[in-house]
């Protein structure tokens, strides 16, 4: 098979002598953050600072030296659970080291658990209760979401409490800020902006860290906002006294059918080129890092069946956290998005084989610095990665790579021209972010005092301008349409976007830990083998489970309730399932609706409802249709198929349209496929501009 094989160079940094953490000579760029948050802070300015280093260059220290050697508590936003747990590893001992609580990890389980121990009724007052604390945090953006928007539940005191409470800290980090989409950008902008407008002279900094440069937050900061924006990077040295950070890496290229998700047959041809590695290198470890759950499983299956004497471990969206730990220990394991960020491959996880898909330029940098950042207890066994990238990339990259080795900017450089850049849906910010952002202003507003409030409301007012280029009327006038008109303001209300779940009693027998789950209910319809339950049947088998596993039983007793049907209900699931198997090839799953719901509403943003869901070859899902005919559900839909909105306007790989049949009066469906997205999704894809709207009329001309 077709194979580009090539040397990756190693990276040195130079350190310097500078005052900074004690015992620990810092690289050039750390010292720099160090003095640049220091100069921020005594002079009581904001700065906005993106820090862009490999990964592995201590870019968590940087991020916190101030905070640790001056005993200031920060806030730190991590973009999954797993990298948070990884960060308070790292900074425990620097921190809080004397178990004071002065570093905390919160999470929503870490909040069930507080909630008890404090004798709690919510999370809110919990979590006022933690921050009363004055600690370091490190969360996810959810619950920074929850707190600026003012979503928790309880009181409105409270609400108001936890927004005053996050507005003390002088010292915010955001890792992994690549990994964000544009309204999760846009959702940080207005942070920054809301708290400078507040309090302009109280003195924050704001850190943006990444393994990629460039961001599109930069200009909206700089250029809209007027903030100070600075960039710090990491730059490699050649002095023979400097440190490496990165380690040498045979890499091998191979073309792979990544639009169709044939990435995983292409790993599959390769798996001899492994095996012969595997013998010269009996002690070898390897990882595998794809997009799909069930390319992954597949994955470990085979690996397991190729190598039966090296244990196999499974991380991903449907293992449990028991299975989690152990398999990061194993020999081999196989993940997903999961392990892009969050793991650090030393010690016991250390690994010698990366296998990674790379669909964007973005994930082959980031999930490529995942190999070969420490040096390894087997160091004869030489680095070697394997990237799975679009044939249009392998063979420019085939024309590129012409000397036997490289260094690893260069070829960092080399992939980002290499790579059509998807849609990002930029247009969003100026379309549907005024509404949300309103949503947040009218809630703050009340907070002051009527001698602030004048100032605070223009301040705000001029924020959701810059950013959206909407002045207060017409942005006012949009969140209230949104609101109380259409009904579709909930969905923007999230931080993640709220697909549709179910809640599934994994019976495969393949995973240690717990049993159940609440997972994509589009996966679970196109892979899994299932059995429907309906809701009482469901609770009654999870209570069985409650002897071993009393706290995480209480924990899907919670948050397993069937959702509710109207519009603005988006917690909750949409089905219950056993699931005893997954399928080897994936079933045809669609939608079903009649043409009365769709009519004179295509390619807008609108609540729709009487939806079906359909698989070939087909499964009954009669509890499953029942409860979707009488949702409620905010979508977006059109009479163009899928594959032609997806391709059309180059949307990220990963970004899901779904199929949609219509049902015709007589009952017979279209003859051609339409495309339908829900929730956030929505209003990402009506940004792409698919329509005028006649004010005089109200029909949609495409």
């Amino acid at each position: 098979m077709q194979a580009l094989t090539v040397e990756v160079l190693p990276v040195a940094f130079d350190r310097v002598n500078s005052g900074w953490l004690p015992g620990l000579q810092p690289y050039a760029y750390q010292a720099q953050v160090y003095g640049r948050v220091r100069e921020a802070l005594d002079r009581r300015q904001t700065l906005c600072l993106f820090v862009t280093a490999p990964t592995g260059s201590g870019k968590t220290l940087a991020s916190y030296a101030f905070s640790i050697r001056h005993r200031i508590p920060a806030f730190g936003v991590y973009p999954t659970n797993e990298l948070i747990r990884d960060q308070e590893r790292a900074l425990k001992g620097w921190m809080d080291p004397n178990q004071e609580y002065r570093l905390l990890r919160v999470d929503s389980a870490q909040l069930d658990e507080w909630e008890s121990r404090l004798d709690q009724k919510r999370h809110s007052e919990t979590l006022e209760h933690l921050l009363n604390w004055e600690p370091t945090i490190l969360t996810n953006p959810d619950i920074l979401f929850h707190i600026f928007f003012g979503l928790y539940g309880g009181s409105e005191g409270v609400g108001r409490r936890l927004f005053s409470l996050i507005g003390q800290y002088r010292i915010f980090v955001f890792d992994e800020f690549h990994l964000y989409n544009v309204k999760q950008m846009a959702d940080v902008a207005f942070l920054v902006g809301t708290l400078h407008t507040i309090q302009p002279e109280y003195g924050r900094v704001f850190l943006f860290t990444s393994a990629t440069p460039e961001s599109p937050a930069m200009p909206w900061l700089r250029d809209r906002l007027h903030l100070p924006v600075e960039v710090i990077a990491g730059e490699p040295s050649d002095a023979p006294e400097a440190r490496i950070i990165a380690y040498p890496v045979r890499l091998t290229i191979l073309p792979a059918d990544l639009r169709r998700w044939k990435g995983v047959e292409t790993l599959l041809e390769y798996l001899p080129e492994i095996q012969r590695f595997i013998q010269t290198y009996p002690q070898a470890r390897l990882v595998t890092i794809l997009d799909a759950v069930a390319g992954a499983i597949e994955t470990a299956r085979a690996l397991r069946d190729l190598f039966p004497d090296h244990p196999v471990g499974e991380v991903h969206g449907f293992s449990s956290d028991q299975e989690r730990a152990e398999a990061l220990r194993r020999p081999f394991t196989v993940g997903t998005s999961t392990i892009e960020v969050g793991i650090d491959f030393k010690d016991e996880a250390e690994k010698d084989v990366l296998i990674f898909e790379a669909r964007t330029a973005s994930q082959f940098i980031q999930r490529f610095g995942r190999l070969a950042r420490h040096a390894k207890s087997h160091p004869d066994i030489p680095n070697r990665a394997i990237a799975l990238v679009p044939e249009y990339v392998y063979h420019f990259m085939a024309s590129q790579l012409t000397a036997p080795s490289i260094s690893r900017q260069t070829l960092y450089d080399l992939i980002e021209e290499a790579y059509q850049k998807p849609e990002d849906f930029a247009r969003y910010l100026h379309v549907h972010a005024a509404a949300e952002f309103q949503e947040a202003a009218a809630k703050w507003l009340t907070m002051f005092q009527p001698d602030d409030r004048p100032r605070i409301q223009t301040g705000l007012a001029e924020t959701v301008q810059a950013l959206t280029d909407k002045p207060a009327g017409p942005a006012w006038a949009l969140y209230r349409r949104y609101r109380d008109e259409e009904r579709i303001l909930a969905p923007l209300l999230t931080f993640r976007g709220s697909g549709l779940e179910a809640a599934v009693l994994d019976r495969r027998g393949t995973d240690p830990g717990f049993p159940a789950k609440r997972y994509n209910l589009l996966f679970l319809l196109r892979r899994g083998i299932l059995e429907e339950l309906d809701e009482e049947e469901y609770l009654a088998q999870l209570k069985m489970l409650s002897d071993r596993w009393p706290d995480e039983v209480a924990r899907e007793q919670r948050y397993s309730g069937r959702i509710g049907r109207g519009p603005d209900e988006l917690l909750g699931v949409y089905g219950y399932f056993t699931l005893t198997g997954l399928l080897d090839r994936g079933r045809k799953v669609w939608f079903e609706v009649s043409q009365e719901q769709v009519a004179g509403r295509q390619a807008q943003v609108t609540v729709i409802e009487g939806l079906e869901v359909a698989t070939e070859p087909e499964i009954r899902l009669r509890r499953l249709d029942r409860h979707l005919r009488r949702k409620q559900i905010v979508a977006w839909f059109t009479d163009r198929h899928p594959a032609s909105i997806q391709l059309g306007r180059a949307l990220p790989p990963l970004f899901e349209v779904h199929e949609l049949r219509v049902r015709r009066p007589g009952g017979g469906l279209s003859d051609t496929p339409w495309s339908i997205v829900f929730n956030q999704d929505a209003f990402f894809v009506d940004s792409l501009g698919w329509w005028k709207e006649r004010r005089t009329q109200d029909a949609i001309i495409l």
